[in-house]
């Protein structure tokens, strides 16, 4: 794991002193900032994988490294580039982040290219551990469910009023690439993404997020596609249309967080509404509150994942014949599938500071859910889950 990521954290610093000439290096308008984080898990129900998680230690699934770079064309004109090598095969290494972005006034601004997808209050940061109090932030939202950037444009204008300051961001884009879930890739096309989102803070910590996402969307997983076309060629349009991978989606999103120099409060909830049965309804929240005892933070959190389950399609007649029977098991066991599943969990976590750059934490997350696309994986030829299982976690966080 060590090596892969050394080779592949090599490669993103080589493209990105590539992206900038020699004279761009020794100039003063270019910032270079990084983070990283190396992360161990170990699962303990031996029957099951959770977000690639076993009961194995292992190091990959989210240990990265990643460095920014951000070039002041002009004083109201900045790219900003940004590359990260994973340890995880589940996700990509390489250009995550390159857009231009253009602030006539200090109360407006645009940005064009591609960025981070704005669904979450930590979005913007969700690779950079040191930001959030969590090594993992709860998976009932914070999910690989959902794909982490889009090509697009964005305008923010930003305004006050005493004690309290604010943004509101409109933007527009489509996505165009893979989503990984359950160690396996799918060709995923978004358009017409399209969302606004609010932020406002009070008093330096009272922090308040509200946003709304919607877009088309078409999920490529090739053998739900050729069975279903395999009902229609029958003429059981109801279950094929049940398996249909493509539709639309409306995400509603709200988070409240508040700071103080001895605990700290967040909450976050976010709902997804879709017509297709692979992302049907889900309601999703969190709370979360912490002690600090500087420099140690302690923290619980219990968050939740409410599924509205899809019904599956009855047009297949069964007991008429044996080909029948098996068009009808091979529908059910497929539709059963492609169901997502409820998901609660309770999380304790310490963190250290070591430094104002450096962080250690240490987590243990009692996960209470069945089998679904988004929860539990079952594991080859092992037994029986009884729905239950803890992950441990251990963490060292940095910036730089």
């Amino acid at each position: 794991m060590v090596y892969t990521l050394f080779k592949r954290v090599t490669g993103a610093a080589l493209l990105t002193v590539s992206l900038f000439s020699p004279a761009v290096m020794a100039s003063d308008k270019l910032e270079i900032s990084g983070f990283g984080r190396i992360v161990a898990g170990y699962l303990d129900d031996p029957n099951v994988e959770f977000e690639a998680y076993t009961n194995q230690v292992s190091f990959t699934e989210q240990s990265l490294l990643a460095l920014q770079a951000d070039y002041h064309l002009l004083d109201n004109l900045t790219v900003t580039a940004q590359l990260l090598a994973h340890s995880s095969n589940e996700r990509d290494s390489g250009l995550e982040w390159l857009y231009v972005s253009y602030a006539p006034s200090p109360l407006w601004q645009v940005k064009a290219g591609r960025m981070r997808t704005p669904f979450y209050q930590y979005s913007d940061v969700i690779d950079v551990g040191f930001a959030y109090p969590w090594i993992s932030p709860p998976q009932q939202l914070y999910s690989a469910f959902l794909f982490n950037q889009y090509d697009g444009v964005s305008l923010i204008r930003r305004f006050s009023f005493g004690d309290f300051s604010a943004s509101v961001e409109g933007y527009y884009g489509v996505f165009d690439g893979d989503t990984t879930f359950q160690e396996r890739s799918y060709p995923t096309d978004i358009n017409n993404l399209a969302g606004i989102v609010f932020n406002g803070m009070f008093n330096s910590n009272l922090r308040v997020r509200a946003s709304y996402i919607m877009a088309d969307f078409s999920l490529d997983l090739e053998e739900i596609t050729q069975f279903s076309d395999l009902l229609r060629s029958f003429g059981f349009n109801q279950s094929a249309d049940s398996l249909t991978m493509q539709g639309e989606f409306d995400i509603y999103q709200l988070g409240v967080a508040y700071d103080s120099l001895d605990y700290n409060l967040a909450s976050e909830w976010m709902e997804i509404q879709s017509n297709t049965v692979l992302a049907p309804n889900i309601v999703s929240y969190y709370l979360s509150g912490g002690m600090v005892f500087q420099p140690v933070t302690v923290s619980l959190t219990f968050a939740d994942m409410i599924v509205d389950p899809s019904t599956a399609a009855s047009d297949i007649p069964f007991g008429l014949s044996p080909d029948l029977d098996q068009l009808y098991y091979g529908y059910q066991t497929i539709f059963a599938q492609t169901q997502a599943s409820d998901l609660q969990s309770l999380t304790f976590g310490v963190r250290w500071d070591a430094s104002y750059n450096i962080a250690f934490k240490a987590e243990v997350t009692h996960f209470k859910g069945a089998l679904g696309i988004s929860t539990f994986q079952p594991r080859e030829g092992r037994g029986d889950f009884d729905e239950s299982a803890n992950l441990y976690q251990l963490a060292m966080e940095f910036v730089f």
